[in-house]
């Protein structure tokens, strides 16, 4: 059972350390393959300020996730300096998912360049899903990785992260995408493994974009010995992206076929099956802990405990399913499910036998709703009772001197019930 994937970006937040506007109008221009540097003519070019009154003219990050499409989100120029081609976009998704796939849309502008796609769950420590490079020779410099072959990629472990050029491409120079699929083609995609989950959920995603793709034409200043940038070129690059698409579902360890949202607190919720609890499904109800608790994938189900209607709770043993000491629903002493709280003078793993000072007749079956009765042993005369390994159940362990099933005489030597002391014979 795995719930649906869902458009996790269309409930998340979204931050962004640079956009087009904070400080004002900025002149922006389309990349564009012929420009006269004279006249400009051939430019495409408009204005981004975040305070303008003309919605078109605001490209906040918000753009990028209101699945809309005719609005973007855009970053400064590098005319504003070169330190933007070093922004960072931060999806907080407020709860931890398994992230299928991830899809970036670009608007008005080249895809990225070198970037890296990371994710977190705590906000904290983040790590890499996948590095993105202009050029083979830029994922070994940079990321320290042979760069992909194109076509479906072939992992080959469950938490590979591989650098690829394909989507750092400069053509198109607008509308373009990037496409990263998370679990296919891994080797537990069909029957997703710790690692592959753990490699997979995340809170929080980042885009650390970290180079714009240029024609190289940033290079280029205004006259020979100038040290200042041509700003008809260096307008045109930037970032801008206008849809965010992540793909993702709720952890529920194949528990739950669906996860609806709590109105109350506005996060999902795995709806639990196989007799699971918790958020994400990830133990055994109460009362169900027969087997250790493992993920649906393969059909397991959390089964209760042999109690014999005597107890509601139990914990899994290990050391008692090695040993087979614990007995299942099915008369199996297969498990290791311990009772907890045994009622009815009831004890042991299973509550199948009874507590000192009581026993269980021959013909009283263990799930009786009263099996066990009080020993008849006389209080002054008993040692201890232990109805489970007596011979003769409601047997009492007598003292020194005493005997009978009761312990209601002395024993040979010994005289004077009910006192029992040694008989004074001469004993040569």
């Amino acid at each position: 059972l795995f719930p649906s994937v869902v458009n996790l970006a269309s409930h998340a937040e979204i931050t962004s350390n640079a956009t087009c506007g904070e400080r004002g109008p900025d002149k922006f221009c389309k990349l564009v393959q012929h420009v006269d540097r004279r006249t400009d003519r051939g430019q495409q070019c408009g204005i981004c300020d975040q305070f303008s009154r003309n919605p078109s003219e605001r490209h906040a990050v918000e753009n990028a996730i209101d699945g809309r499409g005719d609005r973007w989100w855009q970053s400064p120029t590098i005319d504003q300096g070169y330190q933007y081609h070093r922004v960072t976009l931060t999806l907080d998704l407020k709860q931890v998912f398994q992230v299928a796939y991830v899809i970036i849309k670009a608007a008005n502008s080249p895809r990225p360049g070198n970037w890296i796609l990371e994710k977190s769950t705590d906000g904290v420590t983040w790590s890499p899903w996948q590095y993105f490079a202009t050029s083979d020779r830029e994922c070994l410099l940079k990321y320290g990785k042979v760069a992909s072959q194109l076509g479906a990629p072939n992992y080959k472990t469950d938490s590979e992260v591989m650098c690829t050029t394909y989507f750092s491409r400069l053509n198109p120079f607008q509308n373009g995408e990037i496409h990263v699929s998370l679990i296919n083609g891994r080797p537990s995609a069909e029957n997703p493994s710790f690692e592959l989950v753990d490699f997979t959920s995340a809170r929080y995603i980042r885009l650390r974009l970290q180079k714009i793709r240029t024609l190289h034409g940033d290079l280029m200043t205004l006259s020979i010995g100038s040290t200042q940038n041509d700003p008809s070129v260096t307008r045109r690059y930037y970032y801008s992206i206008k849809d965010i698409s992540i793909g993702g579902m709720c952890i529920c360890y194949g528990h739950a076929s669906t996860c609806p949202t709590n109105t109350q607190n506005g996060l999902f919720h795995c709806a639990c099956e196989h007799n699971t609890v918790g958020f994400n499904c990830e133990r055994c109800a109460p009362g169900f802990h027969q087997y250790k608790w493992m993920p649906g994938n393969n059909g397991f189900q959390c089964e209760e405990c042999n109690c014999h209607g005597h107890a509601t709770e139990c914990y899994y043993d290990p050391a008692v399913n090695e040993r087979g000491d614990s007995l299942n629903t099915r008369g199996e002493y297969i498990g290791g499910g311990v009772c907890v709280g045994c009622r009815d003078g009831t004890a042991g793993i299973n509550c199948q036998s009874c507590v000192d000072g009581m026993y269980r007749p021959l013909d009283v079956e263990a799930d009786s709703s009263h099996p066990c009765l009080p020993c008849n042993c006389n209080a002054y005369d008993i040692d201890h009772i232990d109805a489970e390994n007596d011979l003769f159940p409601g047997s009492c362990y007598c003292k020194v001197g005493y005997t009978g099933q009761q312990c209601d005489k002395c024993a040979f030597g010994y005289t004077g019930f009910p006192y029992c002391e040694p008989c004074p014979c001469n004993t040569s």
